[in-house]
């Protein structure tokens, strides 16, 4: 059984879940191409950093899904160097 539900998860989805960082994974989103994107896979990533992108069409949820990672990448590299 749970082979079966690894199999159906999006292995997009678990490379981004795996990372450590918001730099690593503003990394697979520009890596991943557009046409791999579906609204279920945007909107699991956006509820694993805890942030909700609007409906829309996929290219711009992806384009705010990429700012607001690349945003929190910002803060995550400012708070190390103190």
């Amino acid at each position: 059984m749970e082979k079966e539900m690894e199999q159906q998860v999006n292995p997009i989805l678990l490379e981004f879940l795996d990372t450590d960082s918001f730099e690593e994974k503003y990394k697979i989103l520009v890596a991943t191409p557009i046409m791999d994107f579906d609204n279920l896979l945007i909107d699991n990533m956006a509820s694993s950093i805890d942030v909700v992108i609007d409906d829309g069409d996929i290219d711009t949820r992806v384009q705010e899904l990429k700012v607001c990672v690349r945003t929190r990448a910002k803060y995550e590299t400012q708070r190390f160097r103190r």
